[in-house]
């Protein structure tokens, strides 16, 4: 972590109106401060890694962020979306710690997907798609993978599951191959196509 960086109070961190129940929880469970850190502004001093309808994401320590519910978030809590992180692992990151307002997970190092990824990443999210489906899960924001899968040198993971729900045939695969414009091959997924035999026709 770069030494210049200095730790803040977490009551700034929780946006956009100020909560002393959020304060009061966070606390509670050791989170007394975060780093000013991502291309994010959430306020004129202070920079994080991702702001969305329902929380902001901060970084805690150098392997660590964390999901602090809005207070002007649609959802009253955010322990549903940590549990179903928790299931997904590994192909999510890691959920360390959560309550009603914040989710304490690993810290992801690498970039968001785009078109033109080559073949091998392709197959590595496909089977990760797969992997969701066989735990149940419907990330539900698939169609716009770019948002919500980072790519490193080592992996590809499947990150926000603000929008997941449990189902009994989730669809998170053709989701994926339609995105990548492979529109036949969705199609022969969705007809029952085993994903081995499909991913070598890429």
């Amino acid at each position: 972590m770069d030494a210049d960086m200095k730790s803040i109070d977490i009551k700034y961190f929780i946006y956009p109106s100020y909560s002393a129940e959020i304060e009061k929880e966070l606390r509670a469970n050791g989170i007394n401060s975060l780093y000013s850190f991502g291309y994010v502004k959430l306020r004129p001093d202070i920079n994080v890694i991702g702001k969305g309808k329902t929380g902001i994401v901060a970084l805690f320590d150098e392997n660590k962020v964390i999901k602090i519910r809005r207070t002007d978030s649609p959802k009253e809590t955010l322990k549903i979306e940590a549990k179903i992180q928790q299931l997904a692992y590994p192909v999510s990151p890691k959920v360390y710690l959560y309550g009603e307002n914040f989710i304490l997970m690993e810290y992801i190092r690498g970039r968001h997907l785009t078109r033109q990824e080559n073949i091998e990443t392709i197959r590595k999210i496909l089977m990760k798609a797969r992997m969701l489906e066989l735990k149940g899960i419907e990330h539900k924001e698939l169609s716009r993978p770019y948002k919500n899968v980072l790519v490193n040198e080592k992996d590809a993971y499947i990150i926000d599951y603000d929008s997941a729900t449990i189902k009994p045939n989730p669809k998170n695969v053709t989701s994926i191959l339609s995105w990548f414009k492979r529109y036949e091959l969705a199609k022969m997924y969705s007809l029952g196509y085993p994903l081995e035999k499909i991913i070598l026709l890429l």
